[in-house]
């Protein structure tokens, strides 16, 4: 009997690990919601060319749900963060410095260029760090750039919840 138990157990830790989505009155929701994020810009001075926007998100591994996607919505700065359009978005799983493999995304900029949806073409796994880059081009005018940020379980109706808010400063330049 111990070793049927010991094999069963055995088996059920070999098995490859899925998050399996936690559902609430139909919709899809985390059990634990990602809390660490950060945003980092390279590029630190106003109109400063070839800028990117990395946004970090450190996805918990009890998450109980794959990470869809996000939500990034600009709720202080001098002008919108996107004041020139839609940009290039890839994503990655890794940090800035260290990326690893790439993970396909769509993303869809509001018309007034404050907020971006970003849906994961192949949802992000709970424990994995996921990158989202964002190729703007041109920093916006010297100013704290703020941002709420929201997660999106994979899954049916999902939840949207809220991580946190992150923030770049961009300086004046000096001459």
């Amino acid at each position: 009997m111990r070793l049927l138990t010991s094999t069963l157990a055995a088996a059920v830790l070999m098995t490859a690990t899925t998050a399996k989505a936690v559902e609430i009155d139909g919709q899809t929701s985390f059990v634990a919601v990602p809390t660490q994020a950060k945003l980092t810009n390279y590029r630190w001075y106003a109109f400063e060319c070839c800028a990117v926007y990395y946004v970090t998100l450190e996805f918990p591994g009890g998450a109980g749900a794959d990470l869809g996607g996000i939500n990034l919505e600009q709720i202080r700065g001098a002008q919108p963060a996107f004041y020139y359009g839609a940009v290039p978005v890839k994503a990655f799983i890794g940090t800035p410095r260290r990326q690893g493999k790439s993970v396909e995304v769509q993303a869809k900029f509001s018309h007034d260029a404050r907020s971006i949806d970003v849906r994961f073409e192949s949802a992000v796994k709970p424990g994995d760090v996921v990158t989202i880059a964002f190729q703007t081009g041109v920093n916006p005018p010297e100013d704290i750039y703020t941002f709420s940020l929201t997660a999106v379980p994979a899954g049916p109706n999902p939840i949207h919840q809220m991580v946190g808010v992150i923030q770049m400063e961009i300086f004046e330049p000096m001459y």
